[in-house]
């Protein structure tokens, strides 16, 4: 099968220099939205078949940030192993070039050996389809769904249909049986009313018929005369001829007198020609006898050289090894860089874990690190870092305890700024003193309060009396008037009385009372002040005193922890001494140190089975190199060896096949001696029977012999001359007896005949010209040419639309033959491969996949129940596309061994047929490659990690590998 072994992008749509390597089988592309899926997708279509032109509708997908555009895909073919095929921008559709195994480079034409002359569109009916091909298979009718599952199972199908679809568009456009709109039937139309108006026009010229029947008669007359005047002609011509001929007569009987005369003498027939040739083809003959004989010898001593068959057998069977010399070259430089990265592997690890010296790198890799040692490292280690973070936490607690211990001293200092001045204090200590003062004070004011609340009673009263007597007066109430009266009066009275006469309260002590208060107030607040301050101060140094027992106590714990982190780290250093790990190992390498120890001795076991197999190769190579070597007898590196060996045994077989042409060429040799002998023979005997028809015994003689014969000949071809002369003057022998005078006589007597007719021709054209320019006249008018001329001229574009439609439908007729044959042949082999998938795909609940009579697509049921597809719901419908998808493939293992490339066609399916059809794709892969595009998580896990290609790294690396 072909695979895509890696694909490599300089620059397609967003994708820019990536590198994915693939596995055989199936490979799964996951990835989100916009994670480039299709992109890739298009990017193999398009290194295969070519970038899309500015006619097609495909994108193009050239990156917008890089002037690279295209890459490589590297394949393995079942025929031409593994090549690598590399597009780039250029001409419309790319510069593509394909690097072949040996070295060897093509272009297009080997690019389509490769793809078996598939096209893009070919490759995509069989091998690629997506979720956008089967989403509409649901708004399919009977008809069309039944199409398409057809075009699914045989190859070419599709495009067939389309083409005879359009074919019968176009015809009917053209002519239908009941149809008025084609353009045949209106020209059919139009030409019936055009034939009537001309049928009218030839009517109106009905009367010229007798004139035309005049015309016919001058003619005929006119033909009678001038044969007449032709017979006259010939007869005038043969008079002249006979006046010629009279002097041709009397040179005849001169020469047939001559050659009375002479001897008759026997030559044979072309007897001068007949014997030169003789002559030089046995010259010619005894020249090529001597030299067959001259190359005979050569050819003799040549065979005395021979060529050793054993040798040549050797160097053919190690001819043969030259892709196993080539092959053991490229294993052995591999395995060496292979050896020179695990070298490096190791001494990195062991630079990493600080093991320079050989000897301990070798007790490292002798030093058992099983799980229980590991588990111990474990323990040990896990023991330090708990001792550690105690200890940080400790020091981080002591820290914070100092810390606070300070800011405790800056709120002290603070609390002694903040303490009660001098002046402060001189007020408190003089506070008791004025106390008893200000009570003094309060008590005289409040005497004097008492006094004055019965003075306050009788003003009111007073003014109430005096408002009933203002009402009284506005109400005109004379008894409300004298009772405010008798009120107001009794008020004034009493006030009089009770008012204090001598008020000795004075100025003086409300002042001296005002700031007795004021100072109370003012002491209240210091002594508030005084109480605060000694509750921080109390407060304060309660926590001080408790920071201080928390201080030593952190103290005494980080003593005992920077103990037990001693000796932890003792123990540990002591554990690590044993695998001779000097120095300080940083902290982030102790957790994996086991896995790295681990990782290092993997190495030294690699690079142990490659130093053994690399020694089977460079004996197996070195055993190859002396064989070559004593065949060539001669030494030579090895990258020249098999060149030498290869000029060296085309030598040999030169020189053998020159062997075997000698022997052949002795044997036609020896036959064409053979041949030449009885030709001189022949010839010789040939000579001599012309010398004896010549009666001659000499050359000389021949040709004197000739020298008669010529004469006598040439005189037989004059008169034979003369002859044919009076011959072809086809003159009689009885009018050879008339004189000139008679023939005079005679061709005067013609000359007066021919001047008489020549009269009456001149009358009857005359009359003719007469006639016809009256029916000219009378057929002016162009009316009817015209007609016609249009009737033609519709009658030639009917017959252009007849050959068109006959054209279109004989064409769709063909291809509706071959329809029908790439049916009747083709889908019964995918037919016989359907069923066991579709009844896979869908649990084993259909049987079969079959085609009714009327040429529909049925699916029948275990029960033997028949369904029309379209009865059948998406995803079955879909999984018959798919099923015929893929026995079409089967079919074609031997001649189209591509990949399957799929975008997500099974999201419809449940979970039972999905993992059915993931069964199936495992399947299928043993004998194609799948590549499968989803952005589903659940579809990964069906399969092995190896096998997933996740294309959401392609955003921050340079290249992806499925690894």
């Amino acid at each position: 099968m072909l695979t895509i072994q890696k694909i490599q992008i300089y620059g397609f749509g967003r994708h820019e220099n990536v590198t994915i390597t693939l596995q055989d089988g199936v490979t799964i592309f996951y990835g989100m939205n916009e994670a480039g899926k299709t992109t890739i997708q298009q990017f193999i279509l398009q290194i295969f078949f070519g970038f899309p032109t500015k006619q097609q509708a495909q994108r193009k997908y050239e990156p917008k940030t890089s002037t690279k555009y295209g890459g490589q895909l590297t394949i393995l073919h079942p025929m031409y192993g593994q090549c690598t095929i590399e597009r780039v921008k250029g001409k419309a559709t790319g510069d593509v070039t394909v690097y072949m195994e040996d070295g060897a480079k093509g272009h297009e034409e080997l690019l389509a050996k490769l793809l078996h002359g598939y096209t893009r569109a070919s490759f995509e009916a069989i091998f690629s389809f997506s979720i956008h091909e089967l989403q509409g298979i649901e708004k399919m009718s009977e008809e069309e769904l039944t199409h398409l599952l057809l075009a699914s199972g045989t190859t070419g199908m599709h495009q067939l249909s389309a083409l005879e679809k359009k074919l019968d568009k176009d015809a009917g456009e053209l002519f239908k049986k009941a149809g008025k709109l084609p353009l045949i039937n209106q020209k059919i139309e139009y030409m019936k009313q055009l034939e009537k108006t001309v049928k009218q026009e030839q009517t109106a010229i009905h009367t010229f018929e007798d004139k035309s029947l005049t015309l016919q008669q001058l003619d005929h007359k006119l033909a009678h005369l001038n044969k007449q005047q032709k017979e006259l002609q010939q007869s005038w011509q043969q008079l002249t001829i006979l006046k010629q001929a009279i002097p041709l007569i009397h040179q005849q009987q001169s020469l047939q007198q001559t050659l009375k005369n002479y001897v008759q003498v026997q030559f044979p027939p072309e007897g001068i020609r007949r014997y030169e040739q003789l002559k030089d083809r046995l010259t010619h003959e005894t020249l090529q006898m001597a030299q067959l004989k001259e190359q005979y010898q050569v050819l003799q001593n040549k065979l005395q050289l021979t060529v050793d068959e054993t040798m040549v057998d050797e160097m053919a069977r190690l001819m043969h090894q030259e892709a196993t010399w080539n092959q053991l070259l490229v294993k052995e430089q591999n395995l060496i860089d292979e050896l020179f990265l695990i070298e490096q592997d190791i001494d990195a690890q062991f630079r990493l874990l600080g093991v320079q010296e050989k000897v301990a790198q070798k007790i490292l890799l002798e030093e058992t690190v099983s799980l229980q040692q590991e588990e111990k490292f474990q323990q040990q280690l896990s023991v330090l870092q708990e001792t550690e973070e105690e200890l940080k936490f400790h020091l981080h607690a002591i820290e914070q305890t100092h810390v606070e211990l300070d800011g405790i001293a800056r709120q002290k200092k603070q609390l002694e700024q903040e303490s009660l001045t001098t002046e402060e204090q001189h007020i408190l200590a003089q506070w008791p003193q004025q106390k008893r003062r200000l009570e003094q004070l309060r008590q005289a004011r409040s005497q004097r309060t008492k006094q004055k609340q019965p003075t306050l009673f009788i003003f009111f009263t007073l003014v109430i009396s005096l408002l009933a007597v203002l009402y009284g007066a506005w109400q005109k109430n004379m008894a409300v008037i004298i009772g405010g009266v008798v009120m107001s009066l009794l008020s004034i009275v009493i006030l009089k009385r009770a008012w204090p006469v001598g008020e000795t309260t004075s100025e003086q002590n409300k002042q001296l009372l005002r700031e007795l208060e004021q100072e109370e107030n003012i002491v209240q607040v210091l002594r508030m002040k005084k109480q605060r301050l000694e509750d921080r101060r109390m407060l304060i140094t309660e926590q001080q005193q408790e920071k201080e027992r928390q201080y030593a106590q952190l103290e005494h714990k980080i003593q005992q922890a920077e103990q037990v982190n001693a000796e932890s780290t003792q123990k540990l250093q002591s554990f690590l001494g044993r695998y001779r790990l000097e120095g300080n190992v940083p902290r982030t390498l102790l957790p994996e140190l086991f896995m790295r120890i681990r990782g290092v001795q993997e190495l030294e076991t690699k690079k142990k089975s490659i130093s053994k197999l690399f020694q089977s190769i460079q004996t197996e190579k070195v055993t190859l190199f002396e064989q070559i070597q004593k065949v060539l007898q001669e030494s030579y590196s090895e990258q020249e060896i098999f060149m030498h060996l290869r000029a060296f045994y085309l030598t040999v077989q030169r020189e053998q096949q020159d062997m075997v042409h000698t022997k052949e060429q002795l044997t036609n040799l020896t036959d064409n001696m053979q041949e030449v002998e009885p030709l001189m023979e022949n010839y010789e005997s040939e000579i001599a029977q012309l010398f004896s028809t010549a009666n001659v015994q000499s050359e000389d003689a021949y040709y004197e012999t000739f020298a008669q014969y010529e004469q006598q000949q040439k005189l037989n071809t004059e008169l034979q001359t003369i002859q044919n002369q009076l011959a072809s003057l086809e003159v009689i022998k009885q009018e050879t007896i008339m004189t000139e005078e008679q023939l005079s006589e005679k061709m005067q007597a013609l000359e007066e005949r021919r001047n008489a007719i020549q009269l009456e021709i001149d009358r009857c054209l005359e009359e003719r010209a007469t006639l016809q320019m009256q029916k000219e006249f009378l057929l002016n008018d162009e009316k009817y040419g015209q007609l016609l001329q249009q009737f033609e001229q519709e009658k030639t574009a009917l017959q252009q639309l007849i050959e068109q439609w006959t054209t279109k439908k004989a064409l769709a007729t063909a291809i509706h033959e071959t329809l029908f044959q790439l049916r009747e042949e083709k889908l019964p082999q995918v037919l016989s491969q359907v069923n066991e998938i579709f009844n896979t795909l869908t649990g084993s609940r259909y049987d079969k996949l079959l085609i009714s009579e009327e040429g529909h697509f049925e699916a029948q049921a275990v029960s033997g129940l028949r369904y029309h597809v379209a009865e059948l719901s998406q995803a079955t419908k879909e999984q018959a596309y798919i099923s015929l998808r893929l026995a079409l493939a089967k079919t074609l293992v031997t001649t189209a061994p591509f990949p399957f490339i799929m975008d997500d066609p099974f999201v419809h399916f449940d979970r039972n047929r999905t993992n059915k059809m993931v069964q199936l794709m495992k399947e299928v892969g043993y004998e194609r490659q799948i590549l499968y595009f989803t952005c589903h998580e659940a579809m990964l896990g069906f399969w092995q990690k190896e096998q997933i290609v996740d294309l959401g790294a392609l955003a921050n690396e340079r290249g992806v590998t499925s690894t």
